[in-house]
């Protein structure tokens, strides 16, 4: 009796080491592919940070942290890290609270609701600088057809993307409109797995349709809304086509991001000094991290355990 146990968990562990081998070969070339996109250029940009590099890769020579001291004392930074700031905390509420809003309307799974779930995503497949540049052509104020419409309906015509004050919300509304079709459709497919028992019992204690989406959608979906909040801050945080395409960080640097000012250091402006952009691109990093960090921690994680 004791040798056939022993011989049944001898091959008990054999099989479970196979599965492990097994999985660690369906990883693999997920592992490569993070390896070489993700954490080998990541340790090149720490490496290249604490050095003094032009684009040619030549009289490189070691400066510790005085590109990191020189990033603090840089105007441009600061401007940067505010507007991209600035660009995280309209955007991300935005684009959420769209989606959130059809979601209530599309979360059906008949025909009409499909269709326009498609129609809304279209955007988002499509390339950000050809939207850019189209929405350059429409925002125009000389030739664009919203101020062919605006003269029509006898406005004054406005220079949206030449505007200081109006650059960065015309940026922000651009971006939302392309996203939020792709976080309409994680929600509306959220949505569809919750129990339909719910909303019958809600309505049988008389609830209307806002108090179902209050009290049963939104805690359902509340995973899939801390994805898309996590997901979208820090896509907002690297926020780069848009704005270079758009408007070219102007006017006067009010849409210049971090990531354009990264690029700009590194491969527009002479002398184009890599160890100072990969500086900024390590800080860049820290933020982004501390704000996921953040946002899991004491924001997004204490709604899912009120939700438990």
């Amino acid at each position: 009796m004791g040798k056939s146990r022993k011989s049944f968990r001898n091959r008990k562990s054999k099989y479970a080491a196979h599965n492990q081998k097994s999985a660690y070969l369906f990883l693999l070339p997920s592992m490569l592919i993070l390896s070489v996109f993700i954490f080998v250029p990541l340790a090149a940009s720490l490496l290249i940070s604490i050095t003094d590099m032009n684009i040619f890769m030549k009289d490189v020579s070691f400066v510790g942290l005085k590109n990191f001291t020189r990033l603090f004392a840089d105007r441009r930074v600061g401007n940067a890290t505010f507007n991209s700031l600035y660009f995280t905390l309209l955007e991300v509420p935005l684009q959420i609270g769209l989606a959130l809003l059809l979601t209530m309307c599309l979360a059906k799974n008949n025909r009409y609701c499909k269709l326009l779930r498609s129609v809304y995503y279209l955007p988002f497949v499509c390339s950000m600088t050809a939207i850019g540049i189209v929405w350059s052509m429409l925002l125009d104020p000389n030739m664009g057809l919203i101020a062919y419409w605006l003269k029509q309906a006898g406005f004054q015509t406005v220079s949206f993307l030449k505007n200081p004050d109006l650059a960065m919300p015309t940026v922000i509304a651009v971006t939302a409109w392309k996203g939020f079709g792709y976080t309409l459709t994680l929600l509306a497919a959220a949505v569809l797995n919750i129990s339909q028992s719910l909303y019958e019992a809600a309505e049988m204690d008389g609830a209307g349709g806002l108090q179902k989406f209050v009290h049963i959608t939104v805690p359902g979906i509340w995973p899939t809304i801390s994805f898309c909040i996590v997901t979208t801050t820090i896509g907002a945080m690297q926020m780069f086509d848009q704005a270079y395409v758009m408007t070219q960080g102007g006017p006067l640097n009010r849409t210049e991001t971090v990531v354009q000012y990264i690029y700009d250091r590194g491969f527009q402006t002479a002398p184009n000094d890599l160890g100072y952009a990969s500086a900024i691109s390590v800080y860049l990093f820290l933020i982004v991290a501390f704000l996921t960090f953040v946002l899991k921690r004491f924001i997004l994680g204490r709604g899912e355990d009120t939700d438990e």
